[in-house]
């Protein structure tokens, strides 16, 4: 059973609507019903959708954490992926050696061995008896100096740069104007049902006629209305949840 299926079953074992839900968590029911039914596409960006499908399970009493980590592997492909040591195979046969020629090889290594350090002995003895006597003391040989290789960097994760999203929802006709990231991009009247979507990198400006009749969801979250029905308001939404 997946994640959404466990949330999905477990909401209405404890018979909780979606409606309950949004008003206690102000998470939007699109977003409620897209985590239950998997459909992340329409899910917003990933540190807000992480953070809705924790608060969901959370909310029901389930183990948020959990939740959430099979939510990130899929919808984004991330798992704790461990590399398996390599299985040394099995020889085929076992080799059937005497134990006298065992013996006799390991016999051979020694004196190779041995021979091979008294060589190497007399030939360094010998070339200390070669060195040049009238070389003025010994000449210290300067250690080459360890040159630092310089440290690579690693890349920086790469962060998810924080955005905007507003979404406006009508409930009754209001004048609108939205400037994003310093551009006008909207001015016009919002009719009664109508929905209008805004996504900015630095900013979301709006201006509304009647601040009462438009219900607001930043970044996801329903948040308070701006002011009174027929009230002139205005505001500016930023990335990380200033309102100026």
């Amino acid at each position: 059973m997946g994640f959404g299926e466990i949330l999905k079953e477990t909401r209405i074992n404890k018979q909780i609507t979606l409606e309950q839900i949004e008003e206690d968590t102000k998470i939007r029911r699109l977003y409620l019903e897209a985590i239950e039914n998997e459909k992340f596409a329409v899910l917003p960006p990933r540190v807000y959708a992480i953070g809705f499908v924790k608060k969901y399970a959370k909310y029901l009493g389930l183990d948020e954490n959990k939740i959430a980590e099979e939510f990130k592997e899929k919808a984004y492909g991330e798992e704790n992926q461990e590399v398996a040591e390599p299985a040394i195979p099995a020889t085929g046969r076992q080799l059937n050696i005497p134990l006298k020629n065992i013996a006799a090889g390991i016999l051979f290594f020694i004196v190779v061995v041995w021979a091979g350090n008294f060589l190497i002995g007399v030939f360094s003895e010998m070339s200390q008896r070669d060195l040049n006597p009238q070389q003025g003391g010994n000449i210290g040989l300067q250690e080459p100096k360890e040159t630092e290789s310089p440290s690579i960097a690693s890349p920086p994760e790469e962060e998810e740069l924080a955005k905007v999203v507003l979404e406006l929802k009508a409930n009754s006709d209001c004048w609108l104007q939205a400037i994003v990231d310093g551009e006008n991009v909207y001015e016009a009247i919002l009719r009664t049902g109508e929905e209008k979507t805004l996504e900015g990198k630095e900013s979301v400006y709006i201006k509304l006629g009647n601040a009462g009749g438009v219900e607001i969801a930043y970044n996801g979250e329903i948040i308070e209305p701006l002011g009174q029905p027929g009230e002139v308001v205005d505001k500016e939404f930023l990335p990380d949840k200033r309102l100026e």
